[in-house]
């Protein structure tokens, strides 16, 4: 090898590591653009507005201030929060003179979806769908997760996954005003 291969070969390679480095480094700065921060106890909860498909009316957090609020993200084909639903529903009925609303948002894209299962489970408490923005301000990341608001607007605590629903009415009187 030449003198002036071994320049020409050195500059080749020290090109290809720099193009890697920055071909790794792009890439690592998009998955950690892309993951959003998990929401967890002690912080303040994100605020949004959906429309509840049951009654029409708007459900913004915000106003909801005062009272504690059980926030479920779900999906019809999600089998643990098929399993969850009629416990939030009796709980909701529980809880209602208590100043605790239990609210469901789906992940799913078909309104038709989202109301069949209302109608199978026979659900009366707000069930909203989204558009994927509260789930990512919320960092939800898979289903079901459970966000336990209480009336200050901080969550007291997260369930990431199925919950214990012999454990709900625990969690539930952390969040009763």
């Amino acid at each position: 090898m030449t003198a002036t291969s071994k320049r020409r070969f050195i500059i080749r390679l020290t090109v290809l590591i720099i193009l890697a480095v920055l071909v790794l480094s792009a890439g690592w700065q998009l998955l950690q653009d892309g993951q959003s921060e998990k929401v967890e106890a002690g912080d303040i909860a994100p605020d949004f507005q959906l429309t509840d498909m049951q009654t029409g009316e708007e459900f913004k957090l915000s106003d909801k201030k005062g009272k504690g609020v059980l926030i479920n993200f779900w999906a019809t084909y999600c089998e643990p929060c098929k399993q969850e639903m009629p416990v939030f529903e009796k709980a909701s009925h529980t809880y209602e003179n208590k100043d605790v609303i239990l609210a469901a948002v789906s992940a799913d894209n078909s309104t038709l979806s989202i109301q069949r299962f209302q109608e199978r489970y026979n659900l009366s408490f707000p069930i909203m769908q989204d558009n994927g923005q509260v789930m990512e301000a919320y960092g939800v990341d898979a289903l079901p997760a459970t966000f336990f608001v209480k009336s200050d607007g901080t969550i007291s605590r997260t369930v990431h996954g199925p919950l214990e629903t012999e454990r709900l009415e625990d969690y539930l009187d952390e969040i009763v005003p």
